[in-house]
């Protein structure tokens, strides 16, 4: 196999992104970038420089009419997996790319063992604050639970955290267990209708409350460059970037120009 650099990564990550959009272009399902894939499509007119992955978000209804399009994304190396699926340990999907291979230095799940673009459904959200920020709460503790189930263990950013690691994850394996977990997180989630309420946010794998958006002002697209390809925004796409990066037009220091500590190989 023939390690990938940067480059390579984003490049591979850019052709399954296409791939995303022909599907969704041809059966007229609703996408927009999302995180940092959308800072970097406003900021850089692509890939943050540093960036190695790529987010998008689909309202919950395109999001679960995707699930039944597997056979149609699964041609030549991309392959569909997804919670609804049963071929992912995640509250929502990725497409993969498995003429590749990656290696985590943090995480170890045996659904993901390759070069990927997350997808994530965008969900109805209540009008009120408190009930907004009580779901995305009850979610973050999930989310915890999650990533430290699907943990190395003897590994951590701090020696602290390789210490008391093992024992969290045997805890949280016992009591709660990743499909568990993950099944809470899809149920809060789907709390309220998309199509029912005037709110929306992407609560599964979210930055917080601060995602809400009025659903009037998100839906409308407004196409932006990302590498060689435009693809869609949310309408008040800056006023979701405010929220989440404030003035995010001005570039992080370095030490906080992170990536997702992997190596990546071509087959």
């Amino acid at each position: 196999m023939n390690k990938m650099n940067l480059k390579d990564i984003q490049d591979t990550e850019l052709q399954i992104l296409k791939h995303f959009i022909s599907i969704c272009e041809k059966h007229d399902l609703r996408y927009y970038l999302a995180g940092g894939t959308l800072l970097g499509a406003v900021r850089h007119h692509g890939f943050i420089p540093w960036d190695d992955d790529i987010d998008v978000l689909m309202p919950r209804p395109d999001y679960d009419k995707l699930q039944k399009l597997s056979k149609e994304v699964n041609v030549n190396n991309y392959r569909l997996a997804s919670h609804e699926l049963h071929n992912l340990n995640y509250p929502f999907c990725k497409i993969y790319d498995v003429s590749t291979a990656i290696n985590k230095a943090f995480e170890d799940d045996e659904t993901e063992k390759h070069l990927w673009i997350d997808v994530f459904p965008l969900d109805g959200l209540p009008e009120s604050d408190k009930e907004t920020r009580q779901i995305f709460r009850k979610s973050l503790m999930m989310r915890k639970i999650l990533t430290t189930v699907h943990s190395k263990d003897g590994t951590g950013k701090s020696q602290l955290k390789a210490m008391f690691k093992p024992i969290f994850k045997k805890i949280f394996s016992r009591f709660v267990g990743m499909k568990k977990a993950v099944s809470n997180i899809d149920r809060f989630a789907r709390s309220y209708s998309f199509d029912e309420h005037e709110y929306v946010g992407g609560i599964v794998w979210g930055y917080g409350p601060q995602e809400k958006m009025k659903k009037s002002e998100y839906i409308p697209v407004i196409k932006v460059p990302f590498e060689d390809i435009e693809a869609n925004a949310p309408g008040c796409y800056e006023k979701y970037l405010t929220a989440l990066y404030g003035d995010y037009m001005k570039l992080p220091p370095k030490e906080k120009r992170i990536t997702h500590d992997m190596d990546a190989w071509r087959k």
